[in-house]
């Protein structure tokens, strides 16, 4: 009799779970992003732990922020220390609606994502204060120059960045090359990133 009690219990709440919206977690925030939200919360484990559910619905993780749609966009990632540490960062750039990637006071050892160089909408780029290595796209040097990203790349820990199309950096550390194809070294202790000598 017990048994027979809990079987259909649990045939009461698989049936409602097909009826009433209290008992379902579905996903309402674009698809796309919320896959690649997943790479991210795969990746750092401590975000999926401290937020679950729909990214943007009913309200937003404390860490993101969200565009009003009635299929919310993922418009911000707000992880300034956040505990993020490892010499791997996914590929999220599927979040295509992102304006601010803040990745900032992290334990980031890694080289630079070419990735984040594809982000159509992004307005504010902050990875001070990790230790990113290698090449930057220049596209976005070229963008902070014009004042459509705000970009951030300061830290003691951030040395060996420099702004290139090229696989490599083949000036010595420190100097200052011209702007274009050639590689532009960065001065990581500056307010910003240091082009020909001018602070930015």
């Amino acid at each position: 009799m017990k048994n027979t009690k809990v079987n259909l219990v649990r045939l009461i709440l698989l049936a409602l779970s097909f009826s009433s919206p209290l008992l379902t977690v579905s996903a309402q925030t674009n698809p796309t992003d919320v896959a690649a939200l997943s790479l991210l919360q795969i990746n750092f484990p401590l975000l999926a732990l401290i937020s679950t559910g729909d990214p943007c619905l009913p309200t937003p993780h404390f860490w993101l922020e969200c565009s009003s749609d009635t299929t919310p966009r993922i418009t911000a990632l707000n992880l300034n220390g956040a505990a993020l540490a490892g010499v791997l960062l996914p590929d999220f750039s599927a979040m295509d609606a992102l304006e601010i990637i803040d990745l900032s006071n992290n334990l980031l050892v890694l080289e630079f994502p070419d990735f984040l160089a594809n982000f159509p909408n992004l307005k504010v780029l902050n990875l001070a204060n990790n230790f990113f290595f290698g090449t930057i796209p220049i596209s976005l040097m070229e963008k902070s120059i014009n004042n459509t990203l705000e970009l951030t790349l300061t830290g003691p820990g951030m040395i060996n960045l420099c702004f290139s199309d090229e696989e490599l950096c083949e000036t010595v550390p420190g100097t200052q090359t011209n702007f274009g194809q050639t590689p532009v070294l960065i001065d990581p202790l500056a307010n910003g990133f240091t082009i020909n000598g001018v602070g930015k």
